[in-house]
């Protein structure tokens, strides 16, 4: 190490109140080379100015600058490394300290390297003397990278934003569409049941069997039509209704849904496993775990034996609950249909229904922050799984 770089590397160590080397210690600080391996080594550039001429630099200050050695800054005003845009702020800034006024500590601004590569740098300035003259020691830190990532994160942000917004107001578009469709499908159903009705029952004598035949298939199909409706009708409000969150006894929720699936359902072994408490909107729960137990009992209808069990594995964060079956069960290769709107895997031949009972399900889990899933085998049963947060 030259002398000469000694002596200007002496600037680094000056006392910020009197301007004088301060004592070392003997055991760690023989001579400057201890000093220098510390500044050469870190990773933020350091730069000692007395007055507006370059003193020293260090190995991170030239590499961040784009600067192949310190002969191209010593002597130069630091100030022209700084990007022309920026520049008036520094020297604003620079001018404060002379006058003894205390600018912030920290400051960002652009410089320009020789390539033409535009860099933001964070600098930490502190005002000394030396020999009488002002002197000031900058650390300055490459913050570009950081820069780039926070403006991308915030571009994703924002783009997330918008797009959760576009979903939120498509969704309230299409629940206010099928409210409306909904509703304005009714009055017309209505009319053709009681005309249906009212042939059927006025003209019934007169009528041949077929014609008979085919009014029962025309009530049927609005029957299945009011229930398609009434179905949706639900869907569409259960994503304007606010949870009502408290304590729920599942085991008193299932044994009360049990009670009112005996009406419909009056043969089958049920076996319920104690079920822990959850926190959520009763009436939705409920909903819920009838339309599981409701189809647990619809697809085992045609078992000589009915076997249903309903219970729970405990998690760390979550409680799943189960409904297992013996019935008709379902092909793994269509699970992911299981829980869309109007999904059906069996004909209504075999098993009537709507096909919104299960979406009704994975929107109620959803709402309560759960998730649901099934496993099954063509008639070998099915097991549906609901996840709830403990």
């Amino acid at each position: 190490m030259s002398d000469d770089r000694n002596r200007r590397f002496r600037h680094t160590v000056l006392n910020p109140s009197t301007g004088r080397e301060p004592k070392r210690n003997p055991e760690f600080f023989e001579d400057e080379e201890l000093y220098m391996a510390m500044v050469e080594n870190i990773a933020d550039g350091i730069a000692i100015t007395v007055k507006t001429e370059g003193v020293f630099v260090n190995r991170a200050f030239l590499a961040i600058h784009g600067l192949g050695s310190e002969s191209e800054v010593v002597g130069r005003p630091l100030e022209e490394l700084v990007f022309r845009e920026d520049r008036e702020v520094v020297r604003e800034r620079t001018l404060a300290r002379q006058r003894g006024e205390h600018p912030d500590d920290v400051v960002e601004y652009r410089i320009q390297r020789p390539d033409g590569g535009i860099r933001t740098v964070q600098v930490s300035v502190v005002t000394t003397t030396y020999k009488g003259q002002p002197a000031t020691l900058a650390v300055l830190r490459d913050v570009t990278d950081k820069k780039r990532a926070e403006a991308e994160i915030m571009r994703l942000n924002q783009e997330l934003e918008q797009k959760i917004l576009d979903l939120r107001n498509a969704n309230d578009e299409l629940e206010a569409f099928n409210s409306t469709v909904s509703h304005d499908l009714q009055t017309p159903l209505m009319v053709i049941k009681a005309f249906c009705r009212r042939i059927s029952e006025k003209y019934a004598p007169s009528l041949d069997k077929k014609f008979i035949e085919q009014m029962g298939t025309i009530q049927a199909s609005a029957q299945r039509m009011e229930q398609l409706i009434n179905d949706l009708l639900a869907y569409a409000k259960l994503g304007k209704q606010a949870l009502q969150r408290k304590r729920v006894p599942m085991n008193e929720l299932v044994e009360s849904v049990l009670a009112d699936l005996r009406a419909l359902y009056p043969d089958g072994e049920v076996i319920v496993s104690p079920l822990a408490d959850c926190i959520g909107d009763e009436r939705m729960l409920r909903q819920m775990f009838a339309n599981l137990i409701s189809n647990a009992f619809k697809f085992t209808s045609r078992q000589a034996k009915v076997v249903i069990e309903i219970g729970r594995i405990e998690g760390i964060t979550e409680n799943v609950f189960f409904i297992k079956d013996n019935g008709a069960g379902f092909d793994m290769e269509h699970k992911g249909k299981l829980f869309n709107v109007f999904q059906r895997l069996h004909s209504q031949e075999e098993f009537s229904g709507t096909g919104m009972g299960l979406a009704i399900v994975k929107r109620i889990a959803g709402l309560h922050g759960g998730t649901v899933w099934a496993e099954g085998n063509p008639g070998s049963g099915a097991t549906f799984y609901v996840a709830l947060p403990r």
